[in-house]
């Protein structure tokens, strides 16, 4: 159950993937951040990137259209088993041919993308350093190496390839406190392009027959709704955003609870316990991503994110119920 949570949190994740950059000083990483804030929204283009975990790969294209402000994406899995995830703008649409399900939801705000820094904000340089590294020819194309270090164990450092000439991210490692990379993202092929036709937008899974769990219609962004909170976070991370919707693996409604220090970003999914549903406690792994499950107040709560063990950890066991809120 977790892994399938976590497969489909990783298919919404990959059209929200790499949105801002920094630099030594705040002038050049402002400039950099501006250029690449700019080219992930407004650029026309098509890619085949690879996505690398566990010594595993997985071969995904996209295409990405801005039309006078209106973005559209549509990313198809290319090997091992289907998957296809389409962006209208703020609304996702995630397609499992596995479970035969379709899972639609909105897209998280901008700010919540994994080293989607908006602005160089004071606050992010009490928990992270950011260094130029070099230049390095990546993709065909000259590009500038940026290293962002967290300074405790609650966050992933990274290291971006970014190209000098049109702002793109073309490659991501997700680094862990060693500097190993524990997941990689990294452009094969890309091209960029004035116009991209909106048949290249369209679904090729067909899913006629599938069974489609939608986010449930309330205001986004309103965390003081939650009857749940957290009492205890690492320094730096704050509730962000939460929703109802519904989940190919679960019969209930699930809570969903959004946590982010400007850069990493941690999901609590909070399910009422079912007793002829078991689920399994305690932690479990896929890639970079982190998975911690407990039970409280006859709910299983799980902690879902590209951050280190330790973070999981502390947020799952600092899960309250509130009802009085």
């Amino acid at each position: 159950m977790v892994y399938t949570r976590q497969l489909i949190i990783f298919c919404i994740g990959l059209l929200l993937s790499g949105a801002g950059v920094t630099a030594p000083n705040d002038n050049d990483a402002q400039k950099w951040l501006e250029k690449m804030s700019h080219a992930i929204k407004s650029l026309n283009y098509e890619g085949i990137f690879v996505y690398i975990q566990d010594k595993q790969m997985e071969t995904m294209s996209i295409t990405h259209s801005n039309d006078n402000g209106n973005e559209k994406e549509r990313l198809l899995s290319l090997a091992g088993a289907p998957r296809e995830i389409l962006r209208n703008n703020d609304r996702l649409v995630c397609i499992l041919p596995d479970s035969k399900s379709v899972v639609v939801e909105k897209s998280r705000p901008k700010n919540y993308l994994p080293v989607g820094l908006q602005k160089i904000a004071s606050d992010l340089k009490k928990y992270y350093r950011f260094n130029m590294v070099g230049e390095e020819r990546m993709t065909g194309r000259e590009a500038v190496v940026i290293e962002i270090s967290p300074k405790d164990p609650y966050r992933y450092g990274y290291q971006l390839w970014i190209d000098k000439k049109t702002g793109m991210l073309l490659k991501s490692d997700l680094v862990d406190d060693k500097g190993n990379p524990v997941e990689q993202v990294m452009f094969t092929q890309i091209s960029f392009m004035s116009f991209i036709p909106q048949k290249k937008l369209e679904p090729t899974i067909s899913s006629e027959g599938y069974k489609w769990f939608k986010q449930e219609k309330q205001e986004q962004n309103h965390a003081e709704k939650s009857l749940w909170s957290v009492t205890r976070l690492p320094n730096g991370y704050m509730m962000g955003m939460h929703n109802t919707h519904g989940l190919p693996t679960s019969r209930v409604p699930v809570d969903h609870l959004m946590f982010t220090d400007g850069i990493s970003s941690v999901s609590v999914y909070i399910e009422k316990m079912e007793k002829d549903k078991p689920m399994m406690k305690g932690f479990s792994r896929m890639g970079a991503v982190n998975a911690y499950t407990t039970v409280n107040s006859n709910h299983y709560i799980t902690v879902v994110g590209e951050v280190p063990k330790a973070a999981v950890k502390m947020i799952g066991d600092y899960v309250r119920y509130t009802p009085g809120r």
